[in-house]
């Protein structure tokens, strides 16, 4: 029976979550653009292809003019993303000074004004089309942060994957995005000890043995 029931805003904390997987989402889709050995293949590599990246990601809308040098400039963008999510997995040689200082430049390029409502706040592009586009990634960073979640946006540590993954552990020791891609690297550490030791050690063992 048809009922005249009114819709119930949703909950502050069905919010928070909606707005937390939503940045995540979108920065974990912007590092794997990124070609691996695993098929992923480079979706930024000019702009037709970054054109069609940030309409399906709802960044832009069809008639903006999107072009090679963007592609390049949002290539740096991620890969700047890519350094500071590696050091979030332990890499050493991450470059992240070099990340971190891209990001404060760009930030001033692609600028951020609050937009303020009854509800609360959020940082929003101060520009439109493409700059407005690499705005909306670094809002997304920014609100991840604020969150306490930015350091959760990781890399994988499988060296044939190294997808960007949002690390749900606990208490954020995850390195893989995958079980599939802990079992490769898992079975890889095996394999390399069985060729390092000799033949007498190597009887009898199996992984997780």
């Amino acid at each position: 029976m048809a009922t005249n029931a009114v819709p119930q805003r949703p909950s502050d904390a069905d919010q928070q979550a909606s707005d937390l997987c939503r940045s995540s989402d979108l920065l974990v889709a912007l590092v794997n653009t990124r070609a691996s050995e695993s098929g992923r293949v480079e979706l930024l590599g000019d702009g037709a292809g970054l054109a069609r990246w940030l309409t399906a990601n709802g960044l832009v809308d069809d008639e903006v003019s999107v072009t090679n040098g963007d592609a390049l400039a949002a290539q740096e963008l991620r890969d700047a993303f890519v350094s500071l999510f590696r050091s979030h997995c332990g890499c050493a040689d991450a470059p992240v000074d070099e990340a971190e200082a891209y990001l404060r430049d760009i930030g001033q390029r692609y600028p951020l004004v609050p937009r303020i409502s009854a509800d609360g706040y959020a940082l929003v592009p101060a520009q439109t089309g493409v700059p407005g586009a690499f705005g909306a990634l670094l809002a997304a960073a920014t609100d991840l942060a604020a969150r306490g979640t930015w350091s959760r946006l990781k890399i994988c540590k499988n060296t044939s994957c190294y997808g960007g993954f949002f690390d749900k552990t606990r208490n954020s020791v995850g390195q893989y995005c995958s079980p599939a891609c802990g079992s490769q690297m898992s079975m890889r550490a095996y394999r390399s000890r069985l060729r390092n030791s000799s033949p007498t050690e190597a009887v009898g063992t199996s992984p997780g043995h």
